[in-house]
């Protein structure tokens, strides 16, 4: 029987330190069912979503905690995923402007899709004047069954004239 798990931590870590703990997980027949971890400088924030065999699951536990540089917080969640949602890739362009993402998320909430990853760059265009500044949003966004993603794309195209919207996958 398997068990799904959120491990969240911040600390201080090397990549090696993340590729050592993405070993104990595999060697434990778990896996990383969806990662995010940042780092600056040598200080780390991570986001991981572990699936692994229950009888396992506390020797992985125990390699998160038990390292001495990470503040570590471990929580049990359900495993079941609903098979009608869609998970799908978006880029969304436009000029940047005060509160953009603001109003993305509160589209995308509005309707019940979730935000699963969200990737913001502001990209100045050289000649375009002193505010031309490029937006660009790199999302994984999770649908319910009855929301279909076209209406979506025109949704978020229909926040200013200058948006466009790429679905990736």
């Amino acid at each position: 029987m398997n068990c799904t798990f959120i491990v969240n931590f911040v600390g201080t870590a090397t990549a090696a330190t993340i590729k050592q703990l993405a070993a104990i997980t595999h060697e434990n027949d778990g896996k990383w069912l969806i990662s995010k971890v940042n780092f600056i400088d040598n200080q780390v924030a991570a986001v991981i979503k572990v699936e692994m065999p229950l009888d396992k699951a506390s020797i992985v536990k125990e390699a998160f905690q038990s390292h001495p540089d990470l503040l570590v917080k471990i929580v049990d969640c359900e495993a079941n995923i609903n098979k009608e949602e869609s998970i799908y890739q978006v880029r969304l362009d436009a000029n940047d402007r005060f509160g953009i993402v603001n109003e993305i998320t509160h589209l995308l909430d509005g309707q019940g899709i979730g935000i699963l990853d969200m990737d913001c760059q502001r990209v100045f265009l050289a000649g375009g004047g002193v505010s031309s500044n490029l937006f660009t949003a790199t999302m994984a966004i999770r649908l319910p069954a009855e929301i279909n993603i076209e209406d979506v794309a025109k949704e978020l195209e229909a926040l200013s004239e200058d948006t466009r919207v790429v679905i990736e996958s």
